[in-house]
């Protein structure tokens, strides 16, 4: 049981890490306006502590697969998994990596090319962001104990959800600029680039289903982004909910003896009071 204390471990690591990233990006999203270019940066740090944290890359999250021998077979296979879920998670990190250094070029060398890249952009981007989510949600489900790991982890995934959809709206902005009611941003930028912090806070107004003006309201571009935001971000309130709740019930609730046949029917009960209550004869 060492490999899995050693899990777990690394799991509430994961979840304080995280969590720490998202809230200094957001308490530091008023200077990010200053310099819109490490509004990306945060974007690959947050999907950079996501993987590494849970990942072979780290010495101490490279365990032995010999371990696994000597579980049940269940466990070893379900062990096993998770390496090979970090193993891909890894790669898939380094296909964002590439996939956002060439259409950040493409926003200042060749706009129309960017246009076609935002596509390709916000499917690698939204896949990966939602996978990381994913594993965060059946993490948090398989939690053992109600504790503050288990809440810090609750709240960066929601977190994750509000930057999830800044990336959406960011690529969206590529496609159909029309879709959003955006002033001058005074830098010498792409829009793509230079509006970024302002997509990243109308992603968590529409999170928060406050809404923000940056979001025209006739236009279905930035509707569906809209509504789609917030129907994530509430789904996973509502998966995590039900999901720690049914895991802390089958934890928490003893199993239950076998009833006596007699117990069965109200009829087997009074019988077997009556019997009870006869006194020997003599």
């Amino acid at each position: 049981m060492g490999l899995v204390s050693r899990l777990l471990q690394q799991r509430h690591a994961l979840y304080r890490t995280i969590l720490a990233v998202e809230v200094m990006a957001l308490v530091g999203l008023r200077g990010l306006q200053q310099a819109p270019r490490l509004v990306s940066v945060v974007y690959l740090v947050i999907s950079a502590v996501a993987v590494l944290t849970d990942s072979p890359l780290l010495r101490k999250n490279r365990l032995d697969p010999s371990a696994t021998q000597a579980m049940p077979s269940a466990l070893g296979r379900r062990v096993q998994r998770v390496l090979l879920r970090r193993q891909r998670l890894v790669s898939f990190w380094i296909v964002a990596l590439a996939v956002e250094l060439l259409w950040q070029a493409a926003l200042e060398i060749n706009p129309s090319m960017a246009v076609q890249l935002s596509v390709l952009h916000l499917v690698v981007w939204l896949s990966l962001m939602l996978v990381v989510l994913w594993g965060l949600v059946k993490a948090l489900v398989e939690e053992p104990v109600f504790n503050g790991d288990l809440l810090m982890g609750a709240a960066a995934g929601y977190l994750l959800v509000g930057f999830t959809g800044g990336i959406v709206l960011n690529s969206l902005l590529v496609l159909d600029p029309a879709a959003f009611n955006l002033p001058a941003h005074g830098h010498a930028l792409p829009d793509g680039i230079g509006h970024a912090p302002a997509m990243l806070g109308a992603a968590f107004a529409s999170l928060t289903t406050i809404g923000s003006p940056v979001l025209k309201s006739g236009s279905l571009t930035s509707l569906t982004a809209s509504v789609g935001i917030t129907i994530v971000g509430q789904l996973y309130v509502a998966i995590l909910i039900a999901g720690v709740l049914g895991n802390q019930k089958a934890v928490d609730t003893p199993s239950q003896p076998a009833a006596a046949p007699e117990a069965e029917h109200t009829r087997g009960q009074r019988a077997a009071a009556q019997i009870k209550l006869r006194r020997p004869r003599r």
